[in-house]
């Protein structure tokens, strides 16, 4: 985790080199987390009709609020297990 070699003295110009590599590759990975969530949420087939894209709209809505039950159900598994 730690890249500075220990026989190499850490000055604050190491210091402000690592913090904008690290902040680089931070929003390198964020750039790649957004354009995965896009990918997941947009639809694969363009829909021309009203309904179709209220069904999709209605199933994106329904697998979010999926997610956020069973995410809430685990918390609380996981904090019954560990008191």
């Amino acid at each position: 985790m730690n890249n500075i070699p220990t026989s190499q003295t850490v000055t604050l110009e190491n210091i402000i080199q690592r913090k904008a590599q690290l902040k680089k590759e931070l929003d390198q990975q964020k750039e790649v987390m957004t354009n995965l969530t896009r990918n997941m949420l947009t639809p694969f087939i363009p829909t021309t009709k009203k309904a179709g894209a209220m069904m999709r709209a209605f199933n994106t809505g329904m697998a979010i609020f999926d997610g956020i039950v069973l995410g809430i159900k685990l918390m609380k598994r996981f904090r019954r297990s560990f008191r």
